[in-house]
């Protein structure tokens, strides 16, 4: 029985995730981190961090429908199922998950595995 087949997907479809994976989820870290702000006792930082946190949420925002623009660009070409491609842009809005799913995605698709399979 032989393996089946990579998808064709270009390398720097690849990349493009895979660096936008790890922006978004880095910029998503940083604001969850803010809103732990509103925790009971750290009253004293909410004012102090709310132009910072403003901004960085507008940043992650941008930043999460560029992210999307590549997902969707590596899953047409991939011609991968909805739901790895639901699972894809849950990636930008929970915590971590974008780490695991590049991590994940990069191990099927890398080319230089291919190679040496």
């Amino acid at each position: 029985m032989t393996p089946s087949p990579r998808p064709a997907v270009t390398p720097g479809a690849l990349t493009r995730y895979k660096v936008m994976a790890i922006v978004t989820g880095s910029l998503l870290i940083l604001v969850f981190l803010g809103m732990l702000r509103y925790l009971p006792g750290l009253d004293s930082l909410e004012e102090s961090l709310d132009p910072a946190m403003f901004l960085l949420a507008q940043i992650h925002g941008f930043v999460y429908m560029v992210y999307l623009v590549t997902v969707l660009q590596l899953w047409l070409q991939a011609k991968w199922g909805y739901g790895r491609l639901f699972t894809m842009f849950l990636g930008g809005i929970i915590p971590f998950l974008s780490f695991v799913i590049e991590r994940r995605i990069a191990d099927e698709l890398d080319p230089a595995k291919e190679a040496t399979s």
